[in-house]
């Protein structure tokens, strides 16, 4: 069984056992560093060449210590080096710590906290989409598939404050919380919202009873999988034609549409100008579905209506032009 501080401390031995020899060896002898080393190792690891040997009695005291006491010492670290390997223990270590440095070089990410079947979903979609995000998971077997796609992670419960500090929550964007028991995704809530105030929490309800809970508790999104398969499901049924081409346009790969929020600034291009001015479809060949204004939505809007600052466009249209658009919008008058 692999002890890592044993093995640390069987190291820093082995260090000492090293630097003694040498320092015997061109004290005693007259070698130089180099050749004092070379006889230090060769003595340890029983190679003998003969090329260099102690002639002095201090020499050939050092000798005999780093018979008896080096050559053991190294048979240990060695193997202990091999049974670190063969039972994975280095590697976990080393990919642990460069999993953290990329963690901790994360800024305005995303959390996923569970990595079940919404929470796979929702991560293949965060990687579709170049965003950077984190997972929390404390279930190692679904973290084995993490480990397969390149993905952050951390093995950990996201109900302990510790965990989402790691994650970055102080930094973080958006968490994103996909546990099946309610009162977990409760207790997570409430912990992000005091750990970091302005973090976007979007939050799943297994229940219906939980939905208002999680949205008195801060979560500024609640959605439930069940009532909205339910609604797919009958909409499916009533209204099969348009199902399938929103289906398309959101799932198939291949159709480069999508729909895109938009801020407005004063500094924006857009800001206070007439919809009929603002050659969105002209210029970006875009559709303006909404402007949300005061947390009101203006659906559809009329060719008169004005874009003001804070208002968030709701926009439809290729990824390359919603691409543009967003450089456009974001650029001073």
């Amino acid at each position: 069984m692999f002890s890592r501080y044993t093995f640390i401390y069987a190291l820093i031995s082995l260090m000492f056992i090293l630097i003694c020899g040498m320092t015997s060896f061109w004290y005693f002898e007259g070698m130089s560093l180099f050749d004092a080393l070379w006889l230090t190792i060769i003595t340890i690891t029983t190679v003998g060449y003969g090329d260099k040997v102690a002639h002095s009695i201090g020499g050939r005291i050092m000798t005999i210590v780093l018979i008896v006491g080096g050559i053991g010492l190294f048979a240990y670290v060695f193997n202990e080096l091999i049974t670190a390997v063969v039972e994975n223990h280095l590697p976990s270590t080393w990919r642990r710590k460069k999993m953290m440095r990329g963690i901790n070089n994360l800024n305005e990410h995303t959390i996923v906290c569970g990595i079940g079947r919404v929470g796979q979903e929702v991560s293949a979609q965060l990687k579709h989409e170049g965003v950077p995000f984190v997972v929390i998971e404390k279930n190692p077997t679904l973290i084995e598939k993490l480990q397969e796609k390149e993905v952050l992670y951390l093995i950990g419960d996201a109900t302990i404050d510790q965990t989402l500090i790691k994650a970055g929550i102080c930094k973080a964007k958006t968490i994103i919380i996909t546990l099946p028991d309610d009162t977990s995704n409760l207790f997570i809530t409430i912990t992000c919202k005091d750990l970091n105030p302005q973090v976007r929490v979007i939050a799943r309800a297994t229940h219906p009873e939980s939905i208002p809970r999680l949205k008195r508790s801060g979560a500024n999104h609640v959605i439930s999988p069940a009532a909205i398969a339910g609604s797919r499901m009958a909409l499916t049924a009533l209204k099969p034609a348009s199902v399938a081409f929103v289906q398309n346009l959101t799932e198939i790969t291949m159709v480069n549409l999508e729909l895109e929020e938009l801020p407005i600034y004063d500094t924006s291009p857009l800001a206070y100008q007439e919809l009929r001015n603002s050659r969105l479809r002209e210029d970006f060949n875009t559709q303006l579905l909404a402007i949300i204004r005061n947390k009101k939505t203006i659906v559809n809007p009329q060719p008169a209506e004005k874009i003001l600052p804070g208002d968030l466009l709701i926009v439809f249209g290729s990824k390359d032009k919603l691409n543009e658009l967003e450089k456009y919008i974001i650029s001073p008058k």
